[in-house]
C-alpha cells in the first residue's frame, strides 16, 4: 500500500471510531435506554479504536514529516498537537492508578473534566486532518520523483548514441591510416604490391621472379 493510501485509511478509521459514541449520544438525547452490556461493548470498541488511531496516526505523521518537504511546518504543528493530546489523555489515567483513585475522581474539577472530554473528542478529528494532509504531501512527492526519473532517462538515452557515434568515429580514425599506406612493390619485379615490408619480405621467399633470376 502506498503512503497516501495509508494516510487515507487512518483518517477514515479516525472518523469511524467516533460512531459508537455518537450512537450512544443520539440515543441518550432521545431518552432511549441502552442495555449496560451494549453500552459497555460500544465504549470498549471506541476506546480500542481511539488507541489504534492515535498511535497509528502519530507514527504516520512522524514518518511523513521526516520524508516530505511540502507543508512540513504545518504537519509538524499538527503532529505536535496530536502528541500533546495523546499525552493529556493518558496522564490522568496514570495519575489515577498511582493514587489508587478512579479517573472521574481525578477529573473532579469541572474545567478539567471538560478539557479532557474535548481532547478525547477532538483528537480523532485532528488526527484525521493531519493524515489527510500528510497523504496529500506524499502524493505531491511521488510525481516529483517520477518527473526527475523521466528527465534522467532522455539524458541517458541521448548519451548512448553520442557514445556510440564517438566510438564509431574513433574506429574510423583508427582505420584511416591503413587506407592511406603507400603500397610496397615487390623488389624482384613480379608486379605485386604489399602493405608492409614484412609482407613483401615473406613474399620474396616464394616469388617466382626472384627464383627465375637466381636460376640464371
Amino acid at each position: 500500500m502506498k503512503q497516501p493510501q495509508v494516510g487515507h485509511a487512518i483518517a477514515i478509521s479516525a472518523i469511524l471510531v467516533q460512531a459508537p459514541r455518537l450512537v450512544l449520544s443520539l440515543l441518550a438525547a432521545d431518552r432511549l435506554p441502552v442495555a449496560p452490556s451494549v453500552e459497555r461493548g460500544l465504549l470498549v470498541l471506541t476506546g480500542i479504536g481511539t488507541a489504534v488511531v492515535l498511535t497509528g496516526g502519530n507514527l504516520y505523521l512522524a514518518h511523513t514529516v521526516a520524508t516530505v518537504r511540502y507543508w512540513r511546518r504545518l504537519l509538524v504543528l499538527i503532529w505536535t498537537v496530536v502528541l500533546v493530546a495523546s499525552g493529556a489523555l493518558t496522564v490522568p489515567m496514570i495519575a489515577a492508578g498511582l493514587s489508587g483513585r478512579s479517573l472521574p475522581a481525578v477529573l473532579s474539577s469541572s474545567a478539567v473534566a471538560w478539557g479532557w472530554a474535548v481532547l478525547a473528542a477532538v483528537a480523532h478529528e485532528l488526527t484525521a486532518a493531519g493524515c489527510i494532509l500528510a497523504g496529500a504531501a506524499g502524493s505531491a512527492r511521488e510525481p516529483a520523483a517520477e518527473l526527475a526519473a523521466s528527465a534522467f532517462e532522455p539524458a541517458a538515452a541521448s548519451a548512448e548514441p553520442a557514445a556510440a557515434s564517438g566510438q564509431h568515429s574513433a574506429a574510423e580514425q583508427g582505420a584511416a591510416p591503413e587506407s592511406t599506406l603507400i603500397p610496397i612493390p615487390c623488389r624482384a619485379g613480379c608486379g605485386r604490391t604489399f602493405r608492409s615490408t614484412l609482407a613483401e619480405a615473406g613474399h620474396l621467399r616464394h616469388c617466382p621472379a626472384r627464383q627465375k633470376k637466381e636460376s640464371k
